[in-house]
């Protein structure tokens, strides 16, 4: 543990990393007694050294964050088949997925399950990257190994962030009610703090490339984001489904806010600001000063957050983060408006942006006659 914690601290000096390990040591763990669930392994011997391996860390990572409220962590090589049937005590219309496309692949997923009527944490791992953990001195292998060292402390990030949010919201955590305006808006406002406050809480354990990777995945989802979203309103223009429209814009606003979460965590975890940490993404939204005047709010306000947290007292300390994502989806073209408890009112006013080519039209119709 403590060559883990010297490899992906590289800025601090040996006496500094040493001083700190010892310090953190001395204190007793925060993690619970808890099963680790290991599936599909083809060697049992395999599975116990894993198994080892990721209590040692979450013993560690105990030590500087709240695991008490960790139900359990599942490891398994069906980790697709593991986060869909896994039994959360609440109903819920969304299936977990893990992230996959051609931005990201996910590995590790740490929701949030009702046990007894308390909320708890799950943290399911994929086997295949994790196996790294048990190549500590292959140095071909150090880049996965200091990857998922870091990932492990994520994922603690998230069990320690509901146990806060549980503590501020005890009734109502995974138990209130939304109407579909209120739940579009708080499901991206919520992911990004929750990812915020992860990476904030793990930046002591990141690898040094880390900043940069999020910076290059934060401008990838804007570079391809934003055609996307321009692309889906002229479509929407031919096939007039709103709430096809609604998804396909949806999953881009939440991509770009959500990225941007994760590399501002990490750069105040690092106490660097955004313009110090990330330079070329700076310059690359430079390009649309209305969607970096956004992600400049959001920084600010994931900031704000952090500055009370533990010490919130009603959901509307999440509104300035709606209002973000309400302000992108226009920003794109889109006009939301609640309608109560009747759902959701979209407007997508005609614009140059908005309106298909000639080109376009034509391929929609030929898909139309098509079948297609």
């Amino acid at each position: 543990m403590s060559e883990s914690a010297e490899q992906n601290n590289s800025e601090q000096t040996e006496g500094e990393r040493n001083t700190w390990y010892d310090e953190v040591s001395a204190r007793p763990s925060t993690l619970p007694e808890i099963t680790i669930s290991m599936t599909n392994f083809a060697r049992e011997e395999d599975a116990r050294l894993l198994a080892d391996i990721i209590r040692d860390f979450l013993s560690f990572y105990g030590k500087v964050m709240n695991l008490g409220d960790l139900d359990r962590v599942w490891v398994t090589y069906d980790y697709q088949g593991t986060l869909t049937n896994l039994e959360r005590g609440f109903d819920t219309q969304d299936k977990l997925t893990p992230t996959n496309d051609d931005i990201g692949v996910g590995i590790a997923m740490t929701p949030a399950i009702l046990v007894d009527g308390r909320p708890k944490s799950v943290i399911v791992l994929n086997a295949l990257p994790m196996m790294a953990l048990t190549q500590s001195e292959n140095e071909e292998l150090k880049p996965y190994y200091r990857q998922m060292v870091y990932t492990l402390a994520h994922e603690c990030g998230h069990v320690h962030d509901l146990a806060a949010k549980v503590r501020s919201f005890p009734e109502f955590w995974l138990k209130l009610k939304l109407n579909r305006y209120d739940a579009l808006l708080f499901e991206v406002a919520e992911a990004c703090w929750s990812e915020y406050i992860a990476s904030r809480l793990s930046a002591f354990m990141s690898p040094i490339e880390l900043t940069g990777q999020y910076e290059s995945t934060l401008c990838e989802q804007f570079e391809k984001g934003v055609p996307t979203v321009r692309s889906a309103l002229r479509q929407y223009r031919m096939h007039g489904d709103v709430p096809r429209v609604l998804s396909e814009t949806s999953y881009v606003v939440k991509k770009i806010l959500v990225y941007a979460s994760y590399l501002f965590g990490q750069s105040h975890g690092l106490d660097q600001s955004f313009a110090e940490a990330a330079p070329k993404a700076k310059e690359l939204l430079q390009s649309d000063p209305e969607v970096l005047a956004l992600l400049l709010r959001l920084e600010s306000d994931l900031s704000r957050l952090e500055s009370s947290y533990g010490s919130w007292e009603s959901f509307e300390v999440f509104d300035p983060l709606k209002q973000i994502g309400l302000e992108l989806y226009k920003a794109f073209g889109l006009e939301i408006e609640s309608r109560g408890d009747a759902g959701i009112y979209v407007d997508i006013p005609f614009s140059e942006a908005t309106i298909p080519n000639l080109t376009e039209q034509l391929e929609f119709f030929a898909r139309r006659s098509a079948g297609a």
